[in-house]
Parts: structure tokens; C-alpha cells; sequence
């Protein structure tokens, strides 16, 4: 089994992983997280595939005079908004949750109006690994956090969601101006994605797509909707985690929900030409054998996730998913042809003592090993798997973007 670990221990009390992406310069970047304990910052980590070195270049929330221990809200997560740049930079947002320092937990809707305890506001940012150098461009919006965002690289501009309030937002890096497009739903969607012509796409709380037409400048809700079980009624059909297909004509994605009454687990492949508005194709549940028994009774569960889709250098697409029905329970890394839709259980996601209980997303390097955020761990972790068709001295590979420009 080609499984392994890489700990990053030099921050024993963070707690999750939950950005992870490839920069030009082909390391591994990761936003380790605090969730679990008041009065954290989020650091951003390297990972060098080459010197199998991990290095912390960032203190991100001090970076940005957002220090944890000020009493509000911490800027303790980098939450699906690390992204990276043809020219060698990350850009960034940081995101809420994490308890002032001194609380167990911290609600944004209870703390909205709390001079002390509110979030002060999301910033996004730019980071150069090379000379270790940050922009910051401001607070965006208060009291709210980024959960997800996306670079229009050619039009130079971030699209993204806000949370709590489920706003989408543009921000544009040549005039450094931030414009909310409005409420697109109640819950949060945890991914955004584009297209080749670089407009924004993700869904309302229905499962529905809501695309930011960018020639247009406006955001155009569409009559195509993500697939969902029968004994569902669509309520909570969000997307969690998307990549894009080798050939850019499509995404591939996955469910996530909110409400464990309503579980679902379904991948799907939304093709952007495909008629006037895009076509969706239901590729079934993510996995699922006839030991795991009938789809509803996961309404019993605590866990139905599925997370880390990233494509291999062989075409097929990876993921991990959590399976309930096998000892010990947790995830497991499944290997899917997407031309046939044949899934194919490869090993559970278990290295160093550990069996990965949550993974959220997940990248690639230049020689076609695959990396996975692990989160609700300590210390925080992402896990490395090496497909058969990596080999030692390979050539390396120089594509751009590598895996996807979202986070």
C-alpha cells in the first residue's frame, strides 16, 4: 500500500486541514487550521516533494493585524480559498469559526452585534513564497468569512461565497474593487468553480446552479440541479467538493449536507456545453456495495462524506469516502474510471497510527502523487498516496494550472 503521512507538528493544538493546493513552484501548500480551541490563527505550510520537507512560512492572522488573542472571533481557517497563480504566488481568504480566545464556541449569528466577540471580516490576500511576502488587501466584508473561492486568472478577479449570509462576491485585483453580487441561498456551498471562458459557477441551497455570467456581470440562476436520492425532496442538495475533467470541458463533483436526516452521497459531472445551460449527469453514490445496506438507513449515521477528488496523471479520478459498514469505519481511497463509472477500492486512508475520519480536498505534484487534507486530527496531517504509476526518477511533469484554480 502506498499510503503515508505527512505531520505537521511544529502546532500540536490545530486541529484540521482544510485547504490544499500545488504552486508553480511545484510544492504542496496547506492552510493548517483551529477550530476545536479559542484563540488560534491559521498558518500556511509548505510541503517540498523533492526534500520531503515541511516548512511553516506563514502566520497568517499576525500577517494580517488580525492577532488571535485579541478577543474577537479568530481568523483561524483558510477554508477552501487557497489558490495559485501562473505567476509563482498564492492568493487567499480567511475564514471564521474558531472561538475568541478564552470561549469553547463561537455562532456568528449570536455574536453579529458583539463589539468584542464579532468577526471582524474576512481578508483576502497575496502571498509570494519566493521572497515570503504578503498584500494584504483588507477586510472585504465584517463579520463574515470566505468559504470558498476562485481565480478568473485571465480577467483578474476572484469570485467567491461569503459565510454566514451565503453572499457571492467579485473581487477585482486591478481596481481592488469588492462588489456583492447578493444572497444566493441559507446554507453554504463549499466549492465555486469556472469554465475555459472563465465564468463563476456553484449552487443555491436546491442543489440548483447558479452561474456568474462574467461577460454579462450579473449572476444568472440556472434550470439545471444536482442530482439527489429519491427519498430525498432536494432541500440541502449542496456541492462540496469539484474538479475540473483533463480536457476542461466539464467538472466533476460531489454532494455535501448539512442536515444528517437528509443524507446523500452522489458524484456528479456537470458538462458546460452541453445544450444552452450546461448538462448534469447522476454518477450514483460515490460508493456503495450491497454490505452497506439501504440508502436510508445512513439517516442513523454520523458520517456519509466523500471529499478529495483530484484527478491521477493515469485519467482516472480519486476520492476518498467515508465507509460506515467495514471495521474499522472511517475513509477510504477509491479509484474511479470515468469512463465507465467502475469504482475500485484501493486502501483505507490510514498511515501513522491514524485512519482519516474527514478528508476535505485535495492536489497533486509534478510527478503524480496525490495529497489529501485530513481534518479533525492531532496533530493536523494530510495523507500522500502514490499511484502505480508513479516511478522514482519520473520526469516531471510541467502543467499548468496543475489540478484547479479553486480552492
Amino acid at each position: 500500500m502506498n499510503m503515508r503521512s505527512v505531520i505537521f507538528s511544529a502546532l500540536p493544538v490545530h486541529d484540521t486541514c482544510w485547504s490544499i493546493t500545488t504552486g508553480k513552484d511545484g510544492k504542496i501548500y496547506v492552510g493548517v487550521c483551529g477550530e476545536m480551541t479559542g484563540g488560534l490563527g491559521v498558518f500556511l505550510v509548505s510541503y517540498d516533494p523533492e526534500k520531503d520537507e515541511v516548512k511553516y512560512i506563514l502566520d497568517v492572522a499576525e500577517a494580517l493585524h488580525e492577532p488571535p488573542d485579541n478577543g474577537h472571533a479568530t481568523h483561524s481557517k483558510i477554508h477552501y480559498c487557497l489558490v495559485p497563480s501562473s505567476d509563482g504566488t498564492l492568493y487567499g481568504a480567511t475564514h471564521c469559526t474558531g472561538a475568541p480566545i478564552g470561549d469553547l464556541i463561537w455562532r456568528p449569528w449570536n455574536c453579529w452585534d458583539d463589539s468584542i466577540r464579532m468577526f471582524t471580516g474576512f481578508h483576502i490576500f497575496n502571498f509570494d513564497p519566493k521572497t515570503e511576502e504578503i498584500e494584504d488587501f483588507g477586510v472585504m466584508t465584517p463579520n463574515e468569512g470566505s468559504r470558498c473561492m476562485v481565480l478568473a486568472e485571465k480577467r483578474r478577479k476572484l469570485y467567491g461565497v461569503t459565510y454566514p449570509r451565503d453572499h457571492f462576491y467579485v473581487y477585482d485585483l486591478e481596481t481592488n474593487e469588492y462588489r456583492d453580487l447578493g444572497r444566493i441561498g441559507d446554507i453554504n456551498p463549499q466549492s465555486i468553480f469556472i469554465d475555459k471562458e472563465e465564468n463563476g459557477y456553484t449552487v443555491d441551497d436546491f442543489g440548483f446552479i447558479v452561474k456568474y455570467d462574467a461577460d454579462a456581470d450579473e449572476l444568472v440562476h440556472l434550470d439545471v440541479q444536482l442530482p439527489y436520492a429519491e427519498y430525498r425532496d432536494g432541500t440541502h442538495n449542496l456541492i462540496y467538493d469539484s474538479v475540473p475533467s483533463p480536457d476542461g470541458e466539464a467538472v466533476y463533483g460531489v454532494h455535501w449536507n448539512v442536515d444528517v436526516r437528509r443524507l446523500d452521497n452522489r458524484l456528479f459531472r456537470y458538462d458546460f456545453y452541453d445544450g444552452p445551460q450546461g448538462k448534469i449527469h447522476d454518477l450514483d453514490w460515490a460508493y456503495r456495495p450491497s454490505e452497506a445496506g439501504p440508502a436510508w438507513s445512513d439517516t442513523r449515521r454520523t458520517n456519509n462524506h466523500t471529499g478529495g477528488l483530484v484527478f491521477g496523471e493515469d485519467g482516472y479520478l480519486y476520492y476518498a469516502t467515508y465507509f460506515h459498514w467495514k471495521e474499522p469505519n472511517g475513509m477510504y481511497l477509491i479509484r474511479m474510471n470515468v469512463e465507465t463509472l467502475e469504482r475500485e477500492v484501493i486502501c483505507p486512508m490510514e498511515a501513522d497510527g491514524l485512519h482519516a475520519w474527514y478528508i476535505a480536498k485535495a492536489t497533486r505534484d509534478y510527478l503524480g502523487n496525490l495529497y489529501f487534507a485530513s481534518c479533525v486530527s492531532r496533530p493536523t496531517r494530510m495523507f500522500v498516496y502514490s499511484p502505480p504509476y508513479v516511478k522514482e526518477g519520473a520526469v516531471t511533469r510541467k502543467k499548468w494550472p496543475l489540478v484547479r484554480p479553486w480552492g
